[in-house]
Order: C-alpha cells, then sequence, then structure tokens
C-alpha cells in the first residue's frame, strides 16, 4: 500500500490522457464527500452507496479501500490532481472466483469529459495485468443509466442480456443490464491502440 502524507497523495497505478487513478489517501475525505453527495451520483448506485453522503461517510469509505487486501478501490483524480471520482473491483469467490465485478462513478462537474471512459479503459487493463488469474470482468447497469452504457460500449465491454425487473431503487423497479470484458478482449484492445 502506497503511503501517504497530508501534503502528497500516493503514487496512481494508472495515467491515462484524462486521468489519473491512484489509491485513496486522507486528503481525499473532504473533496469525496462533496463531489459524492449529489442525488444524480446516487440515482444509479447501489443502496450502500450512501445519500447524504457525508464526511463520516467518506471517512470510512477511504479507511475501508486504504485497508483492502488486496486494495481494489481507487480514487479517480483529473491529471492536475483533482479528485473526480471512484472505480473498483468486487472479488468473487467460489465457482466464478476469476469473474469479478467493476464498479465506477464520475463526480457531475467532470461529466462529459472523457473521464469515465478513459478511467474504465486504463482501470480494466491494469486489473487484467495485476491479477493474472482474472478472466473476466461484469458491470451490471441501471437500465435507465444510458451514459454508463456508453461508457461500457467504448471501452470494449460487450453487452450479454437483461436481468429483468432485477433493481428496486426507492421504490422504482427497473432491469439490470449486464455487461462484461474477457482478458484476451482487452489485449486485443491494447495492441488496436499501439497501431
Amino acid at each position: 500500500m502506497a503511503t501517504t502524507t497530508s501534503e502528497s497523495a500516493p503514487t496512481p497505478i494508472v495515467v491515462t490522457d484524462k486521468c489519473l487513478i491512484r489509491p485513496y489517501a486522507l486528503i481525499d475525505v473532504e473533496p469525496l464527500a462533496e463531489a459524492a453527495n449529489l442525488p444524480e451520483i446516487v440515482a444509479y448506485m447501489r443502496d450502500t452507496f450512501p445519500h447524504p453522503y457525508t464526511i463520516e461517510s467518506s471517512k470510512f469509505w477511504v479507511d475501508f479501500a486504504m485497508k483492502g487486501d488486496p486494495m481494489v478501490n481507487f480514487i479517480i483524480c483529473t491529471l492536475d490532481g483533482t479528485p473526480a471520482g471512484g472505480i473498483g473491483l468486487i472479488p468473487r469467490k467460489d465457482v466464478d472466483h476469476r469473474n469479478w465485478e467493476l464498479g465506477y462513478w464520475v463526480a457531475k462537474d467532470h461529466w462529459g469529459k472523457g473521464i469515465a471512459t478513459s478511467a474504465v479503459k486504463g482501470f480494466s487493463s491494469w486489473a487484467f495485468t495485476k491479477f493474472p488469474d482474472l478472466l473476466r470482468l461484469e458491470a451490471g447497469v441501471f437500465s435507465e443509466n444510458t451514459a454508463s452504457m456508453k461508457v461500457l460500449g467504448r471501452t470494449g465491454f460487450t453487452k450479454e442480456g437483461v436481468k429483468r425487473k432485477a433493481i428496486c431503487k426507492k421504490g422504482k423497479v427497473m432491469d439490470l443490464v449486464i455487461f462484461s470484458l474477457l482478458r484476451e478482449e482487452v489485449e486485443g484492445l491494447d495492441e488496436s491502440n499501439k497501431a
């Protein structure tokens, strides 16, 4: 795990043309709480993502992420280091232990700038490199979250199917759209980017 001081941020694990992804640090608590405390952010997140998103919520998450073993949850920042969202993995167990879930969100101030697409693409490549036994990444998207579906489509994920009426958020029932990316597909994307 990267070490930090109150004046510096950990070393990024991914740097793209639009963002960097690095471990969380205590310096992220306040900007994270501010960015995450919007109804537009929580609308398509699991209920475990709190709203309102308080300083205490942020402290809990940053502490949880920093103690991860393996570390799988990271902050997305703009290239100048401004916190812009979060991205992470949920490792699975049992027979699907080589199939992990990908989740991400981007702060409203950074929507429409290509940050989500850049982060998902770079982080997916990192995940397959970091975890050699990983065969597949999977992302579930609420059916009304068309922006996230576009991000996944742009980054090589394949829409596999729809789990009908699988989500109930604040009393509203929605479908869950399942996307996946296989190891060999991300390797193919990396090769096409070199050309």
